[in-house]
């Protein structure tokens, strides 16, 4: 049952992929895209600039490495391990269509449009939706009190990577459907062996930094 929804989930991942980027060789769907961006970028309030600022590495791989290590020195160990696949195949998934795709980024297209900084790589999908919503999918389905909270941060990192002009509405729903499926599929893997491991791994590390510190004591 496991390995099945795995499996349908694998396919309704290339499916969903195959889908949005057709969507973007389609004109007329390109250009409501555009206008929706339009209309969104021009509701900017510069007061709200600080508080964006602060948070631009909110929903990261950087951010999502952190949190990682975090659960995993809390003893959430499992749930560290399933964070920390989800995020992997994030990064394999979202980094590849970012630079087969190409698409650039809105303030390339709009030079006039405001964006909160310059990010270099490609705009299709959003990165930081797609990891956001795996995170919240992966762990909300290993830990159900998780679910609300970090599918409410997903939705909030998704609309503020169009809010501060860095993304297309497109890039941000692509990222977050693919994010989904990418936290369903990792949920219902098995990763103990993974997860020994690194456990093994992690006490040789501590066994290293003991043994240096009785040296150099």
């Amino acid at each position: 049952m496991r390995f099945n929804r795995s499996y349908a989930m694998l396919v309704l991942l290339f499916a969903a992929i195959i889908f949005f980027t057709l969507l973007l060789t389609d004109r007329s769907i390109v250009m409501w895209d555009e206008s929706l961006f339009l209309s969104v970028n021009s509701t900017w309030n510069p007061s709200f600039e600080a508080v964006f600022d602060a948070l631009i590495e909110l929903g990261s791989f950087v951010f999502w490495f952190v949190v990682i290590f975090i659960l995993w020195i809390l003893g959430k160990r499992t749930l560290a391990t399933y964070l920390l696949v989800a995020i992997l195949i994030h990064i394999a998934i979202g980094g590849s269509m970012k630079y087969i795709i190409d698409r650039p980024r809105p303030f390339e297209v709009f030079p006039d449009a405001f964006a909160l900084y310059d990010p270099t790589d490609p705009s299709f999908p959003s990165g930081h939706t797609e990891g956001t919503f795996a995170a919240a999918a992966v762990l909300g389905l290993r830990s159900k009190k998780l679910l609300i909270p970090l599918m409410l941060l997903a939705i909030f990192v998704g609309l503020s990577r169009l809010y501060i002009g860095v993304h297309f509405p497109l890039d941000v729903i692509s990222g977050a459907v693919f994010g989904l499926l990418i936290g369903v599929l990792v949920a219902g893997l098995d990763v103990a062996r993974l997860q020994n491991g690194m456990e093994k791994g992690w006490s040789r590390i501590l066994n290293a930094v003991k043994g240096k510190a009785k040296e150099e004591t």
